[in-house]
């Protein structure tokens, strides 16, 4: 299986499994489970790009292969990284959160703005340069850290005890962020040839 396929199949796990704890978690449970939609959307977005890209339309772009449209949307990259953030950060700010989960309508729309951000991002992801992808990722980690503290903000607002927080915190720093570091450092060190 090539990682074209891994990624269509992984994208839709992510998204079968987030779409059960958007339905049936908790609050803080739901609240983590965004990351769920965005990287499905990201791996679907990355996957398009590629797969509907024939063979002879690949070009070598910093000692990798990528499709010719990625560079030909390189300039504009910038607008799809915009498009996502805008698509996804309303959604965790205390009073549109607070809505979503009173108007189940909110709650849906939520969730597929979530994917349809984190599909630009993995549409566009392949015209970035090396150091470009290190910073975003950088970017992501301090945006991971300020999401920890928005986390310890809804939990004040909905009476959630602090030993359930540090719970909910533990299982989403060792099942999403950590397996994600593993990811990022395998991409980083085959990058520079370490093996």
């Amino acid at each position: 299986m090539n990682n074209f396929l891994l990624a269509k199949y992984l994208s839709f796990i992510l998204l079968g499994i987030s779409i059960i704890i958007y339905v049936m978690g908790d609050t803080l449970y739901r609240l983590l489970s965004f990351q769920g939609p965005l990287f499905a959307g990201a791996l679907l977005g990355w996957y398009t790009i590629n797969s509907s890209t024939p063979k002879d339309k690949f070009v070598e772009f910093e000692d990798t292969m990528i499709p010719v449209v990625s560079l030909l949307i390189r300039k504009r990259s910038w607008i799809g990284f915009l498009v996502t953030i805008a698509l996804i950060v309303p959604w965790l700010t205390p009073p549109v959160f607070r809505l979503g989960l009173i108007y189940p309508e909110l709650y849906i729309l939520a969730f597929v703005c979530d994917f349809i951000g984190g599909f630009i991002a993995g549409y566009f992801v392949s015209s970035l340069k090396f150091m470009e992808k290190i910073i975003l990722y950088s970017l992501g980690f301090a945006a991971d850290i300020f999401y920890i503290m928005l986390l310890y903000i809804y939990s004040l607002l909905y009476n959630i005890s602090q030993t359930s927080l540090l719970d909910h915190i533990l299982v989403y720093v060792y099942s999403v962020k950590f397996l994600e570091a593993i990811i990022f450092a395998i991409y980083v060190i085959r990058k520079v040839n370490a093996i």
